[in-house]
């Protein structure tokens, strides 16, 4: 591929200049086909045609282009009104963002574990806060907020690496089959709900968006159970 040997020289070539906003549209859509850790700078460099120092020059390394990508799609995750009662603004925000992260694979796992790093997750932060301070969660409003968004995100973070890694959906029905009818009863009843699961006909996306609502709604219970431990303590 003939590439041009800087971002001034595109204009002499008939191409549109190169700039930050571009190279991070296509950084985007290579996540959105391949994953966050599917392509390299060089790979980000072919789909533009352009050489990596284009890259290093409007945007920065590899990790800055993930930076913008993060920032892009935590912006896309709508924030809720404000009005709404805690678990709902909580319930509304969650069902979104994963509905978000999960065209986004790998970016789960990234927001999890590099917190708020974005100036696009500042907005969200500062009201969803501020919604559990009115819901009389106090001090503790920070502590139950980076709960309920890291139980419930991780849990995204799971059902990417379940898409890159097929095979471990069945692994477990292998392991605990066994014991369905001859084992301790613990492991008989994993071993019983692992079948169901396995032969249940829906797909996996939606067994995924089962659990996934089941575990934002405990957090949601756990989190309603310290309340009122607070509200019972002052």
């Amino acid at each position: 591929m003939d590439r041009p040997s800087s971002s001034r020289s595109r204009p002499a070539a008939g191409l549109p200049p190169m700039t930050a906003d571009k190279i991070v549209d296509v950084a985007l859509e290579l996540t959105r086909a391949s994953g966050l850790d599917g392509w390299s700078i060089r790979q980000l460099s072919a789909a533009l045609e352009v050489w990596p120092g284009v890259i290093y020059h409007h945007v920065g390394d590899r990790e800055a282009v993930l930076d913008a990508i993060t920032n892009r799609v935590i912006a896309l995750i709508p924030v809720p009104d404000p009005g709404l009662e805690w678990r709902e603004w909580f319930r509304h925000l969650l069902h979104d963002g994963r509905g978000v992260l999960r065209q986004f694979r790998g970016l789960a796992r990234r927001v999890v574990l590099m917190g708020p790093t974005v100036p696009a997750a500042l907005p969200t932060i500062d009201r969803g806060i501020q919604v559990l301070q009115r819901a009389g969660f106090g001090a503790d409003a920070t502590l139950v907020y980076r709960f309920l968004l890291n139980t419930a995100f991780m849990m995204v973070a799971v059902e990417d690496d379940r898409d890159d890694r097929p095979e471990s959906r069945g692994r477990m029905a292998e392991v605990l089959g066994d014991f369905q009818d001859d084992g301790p009863p613990g492991l008989a009843a994993a071993s019983v709900d692992t079948l169901a699961r396995a032969r249940d006909p829906r797909p996996a996306a939606v067994l995924d968006l089962e659990f996934y609502e089941f575990t934002v709604e405990r957090a949601l219970d756990g989190a309603a159970s310290w309340l009122t431990t607070l509200s019972h303590h002052p």
